[in-house]
């Protein structure tokens, strides 16, 4: 299933949290999270009517590293899942909630990481599991697509293989691989580039751009591959209408969405703990989990990710506790 390499099982231990019952109205996650070592079993298929949910840790900022940012998100998955522990259970009883363990990267191999986290994403997928990523550098964008978009070519019919990527980051994520290599900053344009070979249409919708922290070139880059963003300073309750129609017609142009959250897109106030830090971004308000929400509503989401939780630079958990309260907005 997985090379042992690439792999490291979730400890017993590491979901433990309150206890008021077992009945289903005070449960927590910890209770209902089930562990499972894909070292030694394989992925059961889900029964009819029930639902799945696939938590995948991506422990690696080897891109983070090569981009030149702070390292440390490859710690963000434990991070995240103790601040998971005492969420309480709101989806249905019928969902099951699995917790696979971490893809990890070894001797700086980015490259066999992400495909190892391909194989796992598809995995999941064809066993009838919403994968929920948690990250870890931007990286897991492109083994996570790869991933998806595998499962897709296998599974979809013809007419039914158009992914569209909606990705909230104050970067665009389209540089090109420099002399380390590709990193963090280069997976859209690795998707890209793969969308072409393939002859697909790359569809990607980046929400929360930055003047500030993209160059000219990457604006060009965007605008070149027929990219349309919404600005960070355009993400605002007066310009709902308008970003509901954006992103309603992005959603329809597509048979699939790709949800990915770059945890530096909000303000550091919110999030502190990332690689790349900004003193401004988006505020993780009503309007901002109500535009998450209709992404969700729209029953196209195949997978989902969250990434550049960095613990190294949190303070007092506020990035992992509101990581965990995207995951539960996400996920309920």
């Amino acid at each position: 299933m997985i090379d042992s390499s690439f792999y490291r099982k979730t400890s017993i231990d590491t979901w433990t949290g309150r206890n008021d019952g077992t009945d289903l109205a005070v449960q927590r996650w910890h209770q209902r999270v089930i562990l499972v070592d894909l070292e030694k079993e394989n992925l059961t298929a889900l029964s009819a009517g029930q639902k799945g949910i696939a938590l995948i840790g991506f422990s690696c900022d080897e891109g983070v590293r090569r981009n030149g940012g702070r390292v440390g998100a490859k710690d963000g998955p434990a991070h995240f899942r103790k601040a998971c522990c005492n969420l309480p259970v709101h989806f249905a009883e019928n969902t099951i909630f699995l917790d696979l363990g971490d893809v990890i990267c070894t001797d700086q191999d980015m490259e066999g990481t992400q495909r190892s986290l391909a194989r796992v994403v598809a995995c999941a997928l064809t066993n009838g599991y919403q994968p929920f990523v948690i990250g870890g550098g931007h990286e897991v964008a492109y083994g996570h697509y790869s991933g998806i978009n595998d499962f897709v070519q296998d599974h979809a019919s013809a007419d039914e293989k158009n992914i569209g990527i909606i990705n909230f980051d104050a970067h665009f994520d389209l540089r090109e691989p420099n002399e380390n290599g590709t990193n963090s900053g280069t997976g859209f344009f690795q998707i890209a580039n793969d969308c072409k070979s393939a002859g697909k249409p790359f569809r990607y919708m980046p929400v929360g751009i930055q003047l500030n922290s993209n160059t000219k070139y990457l604006f060009d880059t965007a605008a070149g591959l027929d990219v349309k963003h919404i600005p960070a300073e355009q993400f605002m309750v007066s310009r709902q209408e308008e970003i509901r129609l954006q992103t309603e017609e992005f959603i329809a142009g597509s048979t699939h969405i790709y949800l990915t959250i770059c945890m530096d897109v909000f303000s550091s106030s919110f999030a502190p703990g990332v690689s790349a830090a900004a003193f401004s971004g988006l505020i993780p308000d009503a309007f901002f989990f109500a535009c998450l929400k209709s992404v969700i509503a729209s029953g196209k989401v195949i997978s989902m990710d969250i990434a550049e939780c960095n613990p190294v630079f949190d303070q007092d958990q506020r990035t992992a506790k509101l990581a965990a309260a995207l995951a539960f907005s996400m996920i309920t």
